[in-house]
């Protein structure tokens, strides 16, 4: 029996041939969007303006979806308003509500996309009425027939909104939704990774700038400290030269109070020439060529900054004791920084003790040696340890008189000049009992002796070496 002779067996044919032809069209268009996602993903990995992005999604969208205009928009940084980002075809009223304001009891598309942050799909211009009431005034002879808005989120978040514009009314399937939300998502990832590019380069721009704006006020403060330090020496020692003239009595007898008033001026001269050559070490410090590491043997050394001190010591009733290493140790250092570490740490334990004993000993620790300064003084509070090394920083300041007192640059220029060396200087204390600074420096090597990686001296044969640096 032939198809012609069974009207259904030919109908199932006919049924059945329809079938599959849709099947195969429906798999013909998923191939050809897919393609096209390909291709929007393969355009936007090169995008490096938000423009841009906008542009490849909407020439390959639209041509997918099959429509006659698009739109991407963005919001503003205060998310107060929306801004045209790029659009394509002919855009009717209800796609350029963004740039009016909409009324209360009607929200447009835009808004409901955004704020909800879910996609609207309004498949006739009936549909779009009912939803929308406040565009009853727009005539269906200048509208689109159907649209779509989706959400440019980000993170959970809308930063903007994605409109297709169709010209009659559409039924949208479910493919159509998957590939606007797909397209939706890769515009908002493209927009996202532009706008961080951008910040990137903003942020490192003006990262530079401010780099190059303190490193030009670095130099020009470091010319200013130095240009005055000189300047102020000259009268400084100007001062005290004709003080000692006036106490040897060239301009004629001097009696006590004179003496006392004289000595008052030379002291407090002394005081200033002290901070003014601790400004001068600090600003030398900023910017100068790498130390002369050498071998140094510790213990004569030890024992010239012990002959040097001894009198401030002795003024004050303090047994300064010094051990020298129980065998020869060699440090690599640079034999000038090395003296001024020493004597700023026992200069500063002398002056913050009243009674008591300021102790000197060196011992050695695998490959590096300690030298330490141990007093029986005031002592630091725990919270201050740490800021004992920071410049222009002075604790107990009360504890001093005026004249003894500095700007607070002693220990932190000592610090950094141990470490300079490859060491260090640490403090450990307990108030009221006492502070014991130690200095660690490697033991002379063929490693230790190469040119240290960061410049740190004190530059030029003007640096003045002061053995007093008040802390």
């Amino acid at each position: 029996m032939t198809t012609s002779q069974n009207p259904v067996a030919g109908e199932r044919l006919e049924r059945r041939a329809s079938e599959s032809a849709s099947a195969r069209a429906i798999a013909d268009a998923a191939t050809a969007r897919l393609a096209r996602l390909q291709r929007i993903t393969a355009a936007l990995s090169n995008t490096v303006t938000q423009d841009a992005v906008a542009d490849s999604v909407l020439r390959e969208a639209m041509v997918a979806l099959e429509c006659d205009a698009g739109a991407v928009v963005v919001t503003t940084e205060a998310h107060e308003k929306l801004t045209l980002l790029r659009e394509s075809g002919s855009l009717d009223p209800v796609m350029r509500s963004f740039e009016h304001q909409q009324p209360s009891w009607s929200r447009g598309p835009y808004a409901e996309a955004i704020e909800e942050c879910s996609a609207t799909y309004v498949e006739s211009f009936e549909e779009m009425l009912s939803r929308y009431p406040g565009f009853r005034n727009v005539s269906k002879a200048e509208s689109r027939g159907a649209w779509i808005f989706l959400p440019l989120a980000i993170e959970g978040h809308a930063v903007g909104a994605l409109a297709f514009g169709f010209a009659g009314p559409r039924k949208f399937t479910f493919l159509d939704r998957h590939f606007a939300d797909t397209v939706s998502r890769y515009c908002a990832q493209a927009l996202d990774r532009v706008r961080l590019r951008i910040a990137a380069a903003i942020a490192l721009a003006e990262a530079d700038e401010a780099r190059m704006m303190a490193e030009h006020a670095n130099n020009a403060k470091t010319l200013f400290l130095r240009a005055m330090s000189h300047e102020l020496r000259t009268p400084l020692n100007a001062i005290a030269g004709y003080t000692e003239l006036l106490e040897m009595g060239i301009r004629g007898p001097v009696n006590p109070d004179q003496a006392k008033d004289l000595g008052r001026i030379k002291r407090a001269a002394a005081y200033l020439l002290r901070l003014i050559n601790d400004v001068l070490t600090v600003a030398r410090l900023e910017g100068a060529r790498p130390l002369n590491l050498v071998s140094i043997a510790v213990n004569p050394v030890l024992a010239e900054v012990e002959g040097l001190c001894a009198l401030q010591a002795k003024a004050k009733r303090l047994e300064l004791k010094v051990t020298p290493s129980k065998q020869d140790l060699f440090v690599a250092a640079d034999p000038e920084r090395f003296q001024q570490i020493l004597l700023n740490l026992i200069t500063n334990a002398i002056k913050f003790t009243s009674s008591g004993s300021v102790c000197i000993t060196c011992d050695l620790e695998v490959t590096m040696a300690r030298v330490r300064v141990t007093d029986t003084g005031v002592g630091v509070r725990p919270v201050d340890v740490d800021r004992v090394f920071e410049p222009f920083v002075q604790i107990d300041r009360h504890l001093t008189t005026a004249t003894q007192q500095g700007v607070g640059l002693g220990l932190s220029i000592s610090r950094e000049l141990a470490r300079a060396m490859h060491g260090d200087l640490t403090l450990q204390s307990i108030e009221g009992v006492g502070s014991a600074f130690t200095l660690t420096l490697p033991i002379a090597s063929a490693t230790s002796l190469a040119p240290p990686m960061t410049a740190s001296a004190v530059e030029g044969s003007e640096a003045l070496f002061v053995p007093v640096l008040v802390s």
